[in-house]
C-alpha cells in the first residue's frame, strides 16, 4: 500500500504518515523510491482505539521535563568547569612567576645585581 493510499485509509495527511515512518512509528519499506505500507499495518492501526502517536503528549511531557533536568545538570557543570579553569589559570600564573624567580636565581650573582639597581 502506498502513502497516498495510507493517507486516505487512516485519515491523515500526507506529511502525517512520512513523519511517521521517519519516526518508525509506522513500518514500511521502500521498494524502488516508493514506500510500501503492509496493509496489516494499516489495520492494526485501525482496529487500535488509540492512534498512532496517541502518546504523543504524555511523550512530550516527559521529554521536556528531561531536557529541563539535563539543562540544569549542564548549568552546573558550566560552573564547575569555569571553577575549575580560574584554578588552573591561578596555578599557571604562580607557576610562572615561581620559574621566573629560578631563572634571576641562576643569573650570575654581578647580574643580579645590576638588574636590581636598573629596577
Amino acid at each position: 500500500m502506498t502513502i497516498q493510499e495510507a493517507c486516505q485509509r487512516l485519515g491523515k495527511s500526507e506529511s502525517t504518515i512520512r513523519r511517521w515512518i521517519k519516526q518508525e512509528t509506522l513500518a514500511a519499506t521502500k521498494v524502488d523510491d516508493v514506500w510500501d505500507i503492509p496493509e496489516t499495518v494499516v489495520n492494526d492501526y485501525l482496529n487500535d482505539q488509540s492512534p498512532v502517536g496517541s502518546d504523543q503528549s504524555d511523550d512530550q511531557g516527559a521529554m521536556v521535563q528531561q531536557l529541563k533536568e539535563e539543562n540544569e545538570y549542564l548549568k552546573e557543570r558550566i560552573q564547575e568547569l569555569e571553577q575549575a579553569r580560574k584554578r588552573s589559570d591561578t596555578i599557571m600564573l604562580q607557576l610562572s612567576r615561581q620559574n621566573q624567580q629560578l631563572l634571576e636565581d641562576k643569573r650570575p650573582w654581578w647580574r643580579r645585581l645590576r638588574r636590581k639597581q636598573n629596577q
